[in-house]
């Protein structure tokens, strides 16, 4: 077996492994999800909209009380309203649509099935200078045309050749060609194992970034604070408690509060 052989073979074992941690890093990283996405609507159910309603009363009386503030700094006279004046940013989001925005549309968009926006392409999926490819492709049909031989066995491996260097050229793969370019005095079996080889090479690398990129992520959901919560909460659930019951009965109590304090500083101004 030469070089190239043992090259190809022990790239092939590699890139086997390297799919089965692929398989499972992607099915643990939907697994943890869909456990996120379960408790994030659980979460938005449960406590969402009492947080959303406190944080508008919050928002009201953080306004009363720079009304009054300016109130008190100025003639009773001159005094007008914020409302009278202020007038929103252009950007300007209510705090209702700004919870509509983040809890209530991603949720019927995934219900609905839709996705995100498109992804855009990286940077390296360009395609390369169309002129080397071309310059390339040339060259190379005319090294290994089936026609430039009358050798049967040869002929049948120039076919396979072309037809490897035509989807190379369909793909717009510059560095397919350049592969095979750089063996100008080979026969045209040994390009296709040259070939083969790079091939491999670039699934192992793609394999390489696609488990990074699962890692990552796997990291991100375990590490983000919803899912410290989630895991806080299946603790006390097994203990008997609903801790979001009991931070959605605090936010309410929390409410009833600030709807009691906006009320006074609205008798107030």
């Amino acid at each position: 077996m030469s070089n190239l052989d043992q090259d190809i073979a022990r790239l092939q074992i590699e890139i086997e492994q390297q799919e089965n941690v692929l398989a499972e890093l992607e099915a643990e990283v939907l697994d943890l999800r869909r456990e996120l996405n379960a408790f994030q609507s659980r979460y938005n159910r449960i406590v969402g909209a009492i947080e959303a309603r406190l944080e508008a009363a919050r928002t009201a009386i953080a306004d009363l009380e720079r009304q009054q503030l300016w109130k008190h700094g100025h003639p009773l006279g001159d005094y007008r309203p914020m409302e009278d004046f202020w007038e929103p940013p252009p950007d300007y989001v209510p705090v209702e649509e700004q919870f509509r925005r983040t809890w209530k549309v991603p949720l019927e968009q995934e219900a609905a099935g839709e996705s995100g926006p498109p992804t855009k392409p990286r940077a390296d999926a360009i395609n390369p200078d169309e002129a080397d490819i071309k310059k390339l492709y040339r060259s190379l049909a005319r090294r290994y045309h089936p026609d430039m031989t009358t050798d049967p066995a040869e002929r049948e491996a120039r076919n396979d050749l072309m037809a490897r260097i035509n989807d190379a050229y369909a793909r717009r793969d510059l560095t397919a060609l350049q592969t095979l370019a750089s063996h100008p005095d080979a026969a045209p079996g040994q390009p296709l194992a040259a070939l083969r080889l790079g091939e491999l090479r670039q699934i192992k690398s793609q394999l390489e970034r696609r488990i990074q990129t699962l890692r990552l992520e796997r990291a991100d959901i375990q590490l983000s604070d919803m899912m410290r919560l989630a895991l806080e909460d299946k603790l006390t659930r097994n203990r008997g408690r609903d801790l979001l019951r009991e931070i959605a009965r605090q936010l309410e109590r929390d409410y009833d509060a600030a709807m009691i304090r906006l009320e006074q500083l609205r008798r107030e101004v």
